[in-house]
């Protein structure tokens, strides 16, 4: 009997092994990048990701087949034997579809499957599956799927039946003992103090092949570890030990906050604000990023009518959008929060200190939330007028008073969010009271869907890097157009209106237009993470003049910026750096994933300088040869990861003492 299960077992281990290393292997040569890598790199993560590969495999064969097998020694019977053979199968086919996910994940993300993957759940399970089917490359690899699961239905069909005899002997008790023994072992990963796991893997500094160690089926368990902790499993005890310090106090001065530099901070005092207070509106783009942005031209202008107040006014191109996705950007620019899916978590029913729009309500402003998208989305309608809105708008709404329904998954085509913000501008003008509006943008999202009387713009593809017969990359490049166009018009209406002198807008991408590109290259991971990010200011109100337009910077600075532009003598939490306070000796970026943006390049976990390649027209590209950090680089890192500890306690804090 043993001597059946054994031979099972290995066939599938196997099978699993070589599933994943086909996976990996596919993986580097579509997502490479064509980057030469050494033998001794590549031989590395090969063996990491082997690790890992038994340790997933013992794991499972621990739980389907070895602990199950003292009953079958004690009473065989061909019906359990049976049902652990399925077992295998069905787990087989399950890791199958993880590998085809990974790889579809690799071509919409650039990166293995993370935290994001819960996105098909929290998004809108049909918006997701419409995004999917809307791929032609996604459907591809579903189908091979589909495929993959006939043939192996059919195997399982066809395969012998085994006849178990009973055996009873202490022998095979003994066998199997040594035999989980050998399981616990590879399950654990390692025979050192501590047991294989993400946080001591680490066969290369570079991080896309680093990241395939892992898998899929690990990199699924720990982007579920990752949601969990930012589920409030987390306790500020927790948060102080990470930082590996006894009090709040002393945290922040891990952070960098002292008598002069605080962690509460105030505009300084100005009585044309007080008697002028500007209206000011904030625009969250979807997908808009500083790669397309670049390549802008009169031959192809992906601007539309952006393009002449693209020039007018302050449009930077070294931003960093802190976090990687829509809700974690949400969270980040609203709330100063690195915890995630707040809007759905335990602690949804909190009002949080930390929420970006208080000093504008202490201000008497009247404060509205505009979303293209539906309100019900990740329950924004109900926890974001807890943060001080005094009211949520979504897309029915705006669809209500248009009387037009939008076929666009994700939300109203965007020149109607525009007309309506145009709609709520006027009104709060014309109410003489001050007012914040925050826009959420949606239609640049996959599956694009634009109105059927758009006019579809004509690019030179090939100046662009793709076929002119690229279908993907032009319907990508027509979402992006007409975002930022619908954008443009507004623009244009606002400064040819009676309120031009009265407004100030900033604007920013959540993100990158995800799957544009492929930027696992080190060369590209700046692109990877830079959005634009715009401000229109009028002359009255302006402080910016002074600051170059290739100051780098990331959507922490953004609020800051317009406190100082807009409000006097408040109070707000002191997380970024204003604009008008930057050069180029001390201005900085950064991202979740532990990437920094400074002026002479970018710096990740290797905590080495990825330098400008000097030779493209834009900053835009890197070097491959790194450079040593300077002393102020590192501290601005460990300050910022700090800091980044300090807004968890904080909202920790009031979620412990608040719930």
């Amino acid at each position: 009997m043993l001597h059946n299960l054994n031979r099972l077992s290995f066939l599938f281990s196997i099978s699993i092994i070589l599933a994943l290393l086909i996976e990996r292997y596919i993986v580097i040569l579509t997502f490479g990048d064509g980057q030469i890598y050494s033998s001794s790199e590549l031989f590395d993560v090969f063996l990491m990701s082997l690790r890992f590969d038994l340790k997933l495999v013992a794991t499972i064969l621990l739980a389907v087949v070895y602990l199950p097998a003292f009953l079958l020694i004690k009473f065989p019977n061909n019906i359990l034997y049976s049902l652990i053979k399925a077992s295998l199968f069905i787990v087989f086919l399950l890791i199958a579809l993880l590998s085809f996910t990974e790889y579809g994940y690799y071509l919409f993300f650039g990166n293995g499957i993370d935290i994001l993957i819960f996105g098909i759940i929290d998004d809108g399970t049909n918006e997701v599956v419409s995004s999917i089917l809307g791929d032609n490359r996604l459907v591809k690899i579903l189908f091979t799927y589909v495929l993959f699961i006939v043939i192996f239905i059919f195997l399982l069909i066809r395969s012998p039946r085994e006849t178990i005899v009973q055996n009873k002997a202490w022998s095979e008790y003994i066998k199997l003992i040594v035999i989980i023994l050998i399981c616990f072992i590879l399950a654990r990963g390692s025979l050192s103090t501590f047991p294989l796991s993400r946080k001591v893997a680490n066969a290369t500094d570079n991080s896309f092949l680093n990241s395939l160690s892992f898998g899929p089926l690990w990199n699924l368990y720990y982007a579920n570890h990752d949601r969990l902790e930012n589920d409030f499993k987390l306790t500020t005890k927790d948060i102080l030990k990470q930082a590996h310090v006894n009090s709040f106090q002393k945290l922040k001065e891990a952070a960098g906050y002292n008598d002069t530099y605080k962690l509460i901070t105030k505009t300084n005092k100005n009585d044309f604000l007080k008697k002028n207070p500007p209206h000011v509106i904030f625009i969250q783009q979807e997908g808009w990023s500083t790669h397309i942005g670049l390549s802008n031209s009169k031959e192809n202008n992906i601007y539309g009518e952006f393009a002449r107040h693209a020039k007018e006014d302050y449009l930077y191109e070294s931003f960093f959008s802190n976090a990687y996705g829509t809700s974690p950007t949400l969270n980040n620019l609203l709330l100063n929060s690195p915890i995630s899916g707040l809007s759905q978590s335990k602690a949804s029913k909190i009002s949080f200190s930390t929420s970006s729009v208080l000093p504008f309500k202490e201000n008497g402003y009247s404060i509205t939330f505009l979303s293209g998208g539906s309100s019900a989305w990740r329950n924004h309608n109900i926890f974001w007028p807890r943060q001080g809105f005094d009211k949520y708008i979504g897309r029915k709404t705006i669809e209500d008073y248009y009387n037009y329904i939008c076929d666009n998954p994700w939300g109203v085509y965007e020149e109607y969010t525009f007309k309506y913000l145009q709609k709520i501008l006027i009104e709060n003008i014309e109410s003489g009271k001050p007012s914040f509006t925050y826009v959420l943008t949606t239609n640049n999202h996959g599956p694009i869907k634009l109105p059927p009387n758009f006019k579809k713009p004509k690019f030179n593809m090939e100046k662009l890097g793709f076929s002119s017969k690229d279908k993907q990359h032009y319907t990508q490049l027509m979402g992006y157009y007409y975002q930022t166009n619908a954008f443009g018009k507004f623009l244009t209406w606002l400064k040819s209106s009676k309120y031009k002198d009265d407004v100030i807008i900033a604007a920013t991408g959540d993100h990158i237009l995800k799957g544009y590109d492929n930027y696992n290259s080190p060369t590209k991971k700046y692109l990877k993470y830079a959005v634009l990010t715009y401000f229109y200011l009028p002359k009255k109100y302006d402080k910016l003049t002074k600051i170059p337009k290739n100051i780098v910077g990331s959507h922490n600075d953004i609020f800051p910026t317009l406190y100082e532009l807009s409000l006097s003598d408040t109070n707000y939490y002191n997380f970024g750096q204003a604009i008008m306070n930057k050069n180029d000796d001390n201005a900085f970026g950064w991202q979740e994933s532990e990437t920094f943006l400074f002026s002479k390049g970018v710096v990740s976990k290797d905590m080495k300088l990825a330098p400008w390649d000097l030779k493209t027209k834009k900053r835009s590209l890197l070097l491959k040869n790194k450079k040593n950090i300077s002393q102020y680089m590192k501290e601005v890192i460990i300050d910022t990861k700090k800091q980044i500890l300090l807004k968890k306690y904080i909202l920790l804090n009031e979620y412990e003492t608040k719930k």
